[in-house]
């Protein structure tokens, strides 16, 4: 008994990553709340230092990085989509998020997609404020 256990414990172990995993709706939420600490530390930054600060999003590698380096993965089972303005696109697939010193920025939207739910992380042109809108919730 004890070994049939044991071996189906094993299985288990085995098969749960592949079938069972994927990304839940708090990670989904937590990713997108993450991006928008990101982004308010950014910006923070840009007005304490007097300096232009950048936030990167890289499409094809599924990620976000801040001015001082720190970096988010996006999961792969989450749709990462970026509205925002030229002067903020480097190519199709990568953005730079510049946030002036007086807190303004190019402005735009990040959206994290699964299913149903949708997050969507925005900031504001003129003020460079963010905010997270659930779309659950709308």
């Amino acid at each position: 008994m004890a070994l049939a256990l044991t071996i189906l414990l094993l299985l288990l172990a085995i098969i749960w990553p592949i079938f069972g995993g994927g990304t839940t709706t708090i990670q989904q939420s937590a990713a997108a709340l993450d991006i928008a600490t990101l982004l308010r530390t950014d910006r923070t930054s840009a007005s304490r230092l007097g300096i232009a600060t950048h936030t990167r999003i890289d499409l094809a590698r599924r990620t976000v990085t801040g001015a001082d380096g720190r970096r988010i993965d996006i999961p792969s089972d989450v749709t990462l989509e970026v509205i925002t303005g030229v002067a903020c696109m480097k190519s199709a697939r990568q953005f730079d998020i510049v946030f002036q010193p007086d807190g303004s920025s190019c402005g735009g939207v990040i959206t994290l997609k699964k299913g149903r739910r949708t997050y969507a992380v925005r900031f504001n042109w003129l003020s460079g404020m963010i905010d997270v809108l659930d779309s659950s919730k709308a």
